[in-house]
């Protein structure tokens, strides 16, 4: 597995790097009207990153890896790597950019693969949770954990007033601040 933390990083190194160079573009340059949802969704693409490193690096696929049960870990790889290229503008016309147009021009787009990055992910911790549970009772954390930032993400793709979308991001920050506190 070595081998692949490797390769998982490498990539997911590049993500990092697709965000870092946008934001120096739009750092550097006169012509961008800010708005607070771009930026933090570009915030939750890293965190997502960072989240995913921390999991394959926390050692739970510790022994040998066939190609075969790599393949969803690529999946996710190269959906995390789309989002943090779509997370920020990659250039700033001459006539300007305004970040709140970027957000609606691209949210149906920026959140769908966020359900495609998640979605596999949850229900597997779903199906995890049906494997180990004799009842509703047990099963309910897995479905209480993630459900709903499923169905938030799915209410993002169609929001389009900025309350509607504030309250989104309100809920999906606690699930940031929960992956504050995951340990290796």
């Amino acid at each position: 597995m070595e081998q692949a933390l490797v390769f998982a990083s490498i990539v997911l190194g590049i993500a990092v790097a697709f965000e870092l160079q946008h934001l120096n573009t739009l750092l550097r340059s006169r012509n961008v009207k800010w708005h607070w949802a771009q930026p933090l969704f570009a915030l939750f693409v890293l965190m997502t990153i960072m989240s995913f490193w921390w999991m394959i690096a926390s050692g739970r696929f510790e022994g040998e890896i066939s190609l075969l049960r790599f393949l969803p870990i690529m999946w996710v790889l190269v959906l995390l790597n789309l989002l943090a290229a779509v997370s920020l503008p990659d250039n700033v016309p001459e006539e300007g950019l305004d970040l709140a147009q970027y957000y609606q021009d691209n949210r149906r787009y920026m959140w769908g693969l966020y359900v495609l990055v998640l979605g596999p992910l949850a229900i597997n911790w779903i199906f995890v949770g049906f494997t180990r549970s004799n009842n509703l009772r047990e099963l309910l954390p897995y479905l209480g954990s993630e459900l709903p930032p499923l169905l938030v993400m799915i209410m993002l793709i169609f929001a389009r007033r900025w309350w509607l979308i504030a309250v989104g991001y309100a809920l999906l920050s606690i699930i940031v601040f929960n992956w504050l506190f995951r340990t290796l």
